[in-house]
């Protein structure tokens, strides 16, 4: 049986772990990634979690890109009202178009490499 310490401490080893893995991964997968969590908040109905990958997918714009930009950020508010609407099919299908989008993209890039 493992002590609580222990337990602690192998519980801060897979969360440095996780911390690493995440912060050396291509902008990209880690688009997809947020996409993965917030499709898969609104397929439990999960209003806050969804959300939450909502404010982060906003949060990652670049209007730099201005037209693009504000494309994306207008279907994120889009899918957010549907989201707090409990609406999330929806949702789910704008967001999946979108994750699929870019995972082609990924796809697309390495091919070129």
């Amino acid at each position: 049986m493992q002590t609580k310490s222990a337990a602690i401490l192998n519980g801060k080893k897979l969360q440095s772990y996780q911390q690493n893995q995440i912060m050396g991964m291509e902008p990209v997968h880690l688009l997809i990634k947020v996409y993965d969590y917030t499709i898969m908040h609104c397929k439990k109905g999960d209003v806050p979690r969804a959300s939450k990958g909502l404010v982060e997918l906003i949060a990652a714009l670049n209007f730099d890109y201005q037209e693009v930009a504000l494309g994306l950020f207008r279907l994120y508010q889009y899918c957010m009202e549907k989201v707090k609407q409990k609406e999330f099919d929806e949702a789910i299908y704008l967001l999946q178009g979108l994750r699929d989008a870019w995972a082609q993209t990924q796809v697309n890039t390495k091919k070129k490499e």
